[in-house]
Order: structure tokens, then C-alpha cells, then sequence
């Protein structure tokens, strides 16, 4: 008896302790942080231990077990809330109770569900400066266009670059949530390959939830050093966490890396356990890692890879960053925000007749924070209006075209083209131009000498 005493004994000490964690969600009226009397608790919100997942009750308070490999306890934050610090806790030895403060948040979300996001990968800004003219495009972008959030899929790069990545883009300086992948090179020298990113950036893997999609963030697989999460670990927490969404969600996926060449996106733990995403709604996978700007559907499922936006890519795509719209259903249209241009205008033309007694008008307009709303001309005969705010129409996402007819009167003459674009933030810009109409195009006559 009293060696199987002895037995149990050391077993239990041998086993790591594991406990109980506690704590509320509620909406932070006064926006102090504190669960304040007569606040409002949220019912129904996912809470996590990085393996477990459960929902709060009606009083906005959660229980979890907890297990061996915790470290954090983290929220799916839900549509039309952010988080008054963040999204997650570190487990610390002497606390059990968490509790999570949201606060009413919009993000640009229509009625119907519907918002964009802005999507940028592979800043990689351990070696390179002067980084303020491309992170205030796309701040200015997400504040001109209300983007509901901005998703980095990692390769910050190295302890320098994730020391200094989040002082220049967070959520508060950003004003705009900010959620961030581990890339392979943000799996750096420590005790574990993700060490030093969870303690500035938190897990690895989580949720949240904008309109009507539950977004998901995967980490890379592996990198520059060996991660301390397995893929029994990423699977066991993605099947608990796909289990408490409503079937037919539309699901999207971050990660640094794309998940498979093949038409199904098969997630795979360590121990033959397996998620067919598809079987999710899975609606598209957001990765990076590339440095090129590609977009492929494979099968039901769009993949769907975005370059530098400070450097360009290695397809020597030019530097941008990518913004999905996301519609009520999840399904979205895409497209790229060119970095370093404030309002660029550039008259390309007229030039001369036409053969049909036009003159061809091409403007080139564009403004890395903001599309463009309109474009109109006007011509002048020596400071008189001859034609007043006519449109252009856009073209490609650079030009903008017109068909400028005048009468037979003033051929010949020089007039002036003044040109306007005006922007969706309410910003405007201007060039002009002086023409002469000829009267017909140049004939070339050959004679024998």
C-alpha cells in the first residue's frame, strides 16, 4: 500500500501541473480595462488555451482545463469589436483569472457583412530604412477606404527587423487592428524557434471574426530555427476551433506559405489526423513567402500570394500591397495598391488629329492612399472655357481616356488642356498642358531624285 502511495506520488510530480483558467468578456464601457460593474458581459465568445476552445456564458465567463504545452489564453475576437489591448494573455504562474475587454468597432463593415482588408508580407526591414513613406500609405489607405483590419503573413525578419516591425505598425499607431503571421525567418535563436515573436507579437495561431467570415492564422510549418509547436498542435487546436463556428462559414487562412499545389487543402497533424478544409468553406489562403504577386484557384479554393510593398518583387513586379473586398459571402475581388505615389497626374496626351477629327486625350492618375473618384478636363482658347469639366474614363488602373472633338475653327490654334483628378478621400490633383490642333495628320510624299 504504501509503495503504491509512494508510485502515484512521484507520477503526479513528474506530470506538469495543469489548472483550471478562469475569466470574463464584456464590453468596456468606460474603456479602462477593468471589468467594471454593471458592464456588459458578451455570451458566445470562443476562448482558447492554444488547445481547448470554449464559448462564454450568459454572464460573459469562461472556464478552461488548460494543458501541458499553454502558454497563452487568447479570444476569437468577434465581428464589430476590438480588443481594448489585445486579443491574448501569457499564462503566468501565479494567475489564473483572464479577462478580455472589447470595445464597439465597425472596421467599415456594411450591413450585409461585407469590408475590405488590407493584405502585406515580406517587409523584411532587418537591413533597409526609411520605411515611413510605405507604412503611411497604408495607413492612409485604411483610413481613406475604412479597411476593417491588416494581416502581415510574416518574414519581419530576424531579431532586429521583430523588434522594430512593431513600433512602426500596430493597432494603435495604425489606427486599425493589426494582426501578425510568424514567418521562417522570424523563427529566431532562443529557447524555442518562436520565442522572441510571441513575446512582442503573442500566439502564433488564432482566430477572429469580421462580418460574416471566421479568419484563421496558421504558422509556418518551420524556418532559420526549430518552432516549439508541432503540427499535432496547430491540427488538434484548428479542429477544436473549427468545430465552434457554424457550418457554412466562410473561412480564410493566413499563413506565411502556401498549404498545398493540389485542387484539396488537406491540413495535417503529426499523428495521421487530418482537416479537409474544403469541407470548411474554406474560401481562399492568404500567404506570402514568395515575393510575387499571384493569384491561382485550385479547385473550390483561391490561393492567393502578395509581393513586397517596399521592394518590389522577384517577378520585378513593382512594390504594393494587396486589398481584398470581401463580399456578404465570403467570396472577394482584389487588387493592388502601388506604394510611393501622393497623387500623381500625368498628362500623356493629345497630340495632333486623329483621322476621324478627334483628338485622343490620356491622362495617367493615381494615389497609392486613396482610388481614384474622377477625372475631368477642361479646354481653353486664351483663358475662355471651349469645352468645361468633361470625363474621362479609366482605362487601367493608371489610365484614364477621352475623345476630345472641336470644331473645324480651332484647328490650327493653341489651346490649353487643364486636367483634374479627384480622389475618394477628398483630395484633388491638377496638371495642364499646351496642344495645337493641327488640321490633319502629316503626309509623307516620296519622290524619285
Amino acid at each position: 500500500m504504501k509503495k503504491t502511495f509512494l508510485i502515484s506520488c512521484l507520477l503526479a510530480a513528474a506530470l506538469p501541473a495543469m489548472a483550471a483558467y478562469t475569466g470574463h468578456v464584456y464590453v468596456d464601457k468606460n474603456n479602462n480595462g477593468v471589468f467594471d460593474k454593471g458592464e456588459k458581459p458578451l455570451s458566445g465568445i470562443k476562448v482558447s488555451d492554444g488547445l481547448n476552445v470554449v464559448e462564454t456564458t450568459a454572464d460573459g465567463s469562461f472556464t478552461l482545463p488548460g494543458h501541458a504545452r499553454e502558454r497563452f489564453i487568447f479570444i476569437t475576437t468577434p465581428s464589430g469589436y476590438k480588443t481594448f489591448n489585445r486579443h491574448y494573455h501569457k499564462i503566468e504562474s501565479k494567475q489564473d483569472g483572464y479577462d478580455f475587454a472589447l470595445m464597439p468597432y465597425d472596421g467599415g463593415i456594411r450591413k450585409d457583412g461585407s469590408h475590405n482588408y488590407i493584405h502585406i508580407a515580406d517587409t523584411e526591414i532587418f537591413n533597409t530604412q526609411n520605411h515611413e513613406d510605405w507604412v503611411n500609405n497604408v495607413r492612409d489607405y485604411a483610413a481613406n477606404e475604412h479597411s476593417a483590419f491588416i494581416i502581415h503573413t510574416g518574414d519581419i525578419c530576424y531579431e532586429k527587423g521583430l523588434k522594430e516591425h512593431i513600433t512602426l505598425m500596430n493597432t494603435e499607431n495604425m489606427n486599425c487592428p493589426i494582426f501578425y503571421c510568424i514567418g521562417n525567418h522570424d523563427l529566431v535563436k532562443g529557447k524555442y524557434g518562436e520565442e522572441l515573436f510571441e513575446s512582442i507579437y503573442g500566439p502564433v495561431y488564432y482566430s477572429f471574426e469580421v462580418g460574416n467570415v471566421h479568419y484563421i492564422v496558421t504558422p509556418m510549418a518551420g524556418g532559420d530555427h526549430a518552432p516549439g509547436y508541432t503540427p499535432e498542435d496547430i491540427y488538434l487546436w484548428l479542429k477544436n476551433d473549427l468545430a465552434h463556428i457554424k457550418p457554412g462559414t466562410p473561412v480564410m487562412i493566413f499563413n506565411h506559405d502556401l498549404l498545398t499545389y493540389d485542387d484539396t487543402f488537406i491540413f495535417k497533424g503529426g499523428n495521421g489526423g487530418s482537416i479537409n478544409l474544403n469541407e470548411h468553406n474554406l474560401k481562399a489562403w492568404v500567404y506570402g513567402h514568395w515575393h510575387i504577386n499571384y493569384i491561382k484557384k485550385q479547385g473550390d479554393v483561391y490561393s492567393v500570394s502578395t509581393g513586397t510593398l517596399d521592394k518590389g518583387g522577384t517577378d520585378h513586379s513593382t512594390s504594393a500591397f494587396r486589398v481584398m473586398h470581401v463580399d456578404r459571402n465570403g467570396d472577394f475581388t482584389s487588387e493592388l495598391r502601388y506604394t510611393y505615389l501622393d497623387k500623381h497626374i500625368c498628362i500623356a496626351s493629345p497630340a495632333g488629329v486623329s483621322p476621324s477629327g478627334t483628338v485622343p486625350v490620356a491622362v495617367n492618375v493615381y494615389s497609392s492612399a486613396s482610388p481614384v473618384k474622377e477625372v475631368l478636363y477642361t479646354c481653353l482658347l486664351q483663358g475662355k472655357p471651349v469645352l468645361k469639366n468633361k470625363k474621362l474614363q479609366p482605362s487601367t488602373d493608371w489610365s484614364w481616356n477621352a475623345s476630345l472633338s472641336l470644331p473645324a475653327r480651332y484647328q490650327g490654334k493653341e489651346l490649353t488642356l487643364q486636367v483634374t483628378a479627384r480622389f475618394n478621400n477628398g483630395e484633388t490633383a491638377q496638371a495642364e498642358t499646351t496642344f495645337t490642333c493641327q488640321p490633319q495628320q502629316p503626309q509623307v510624299t516620296l519622290t524619285d531624285n
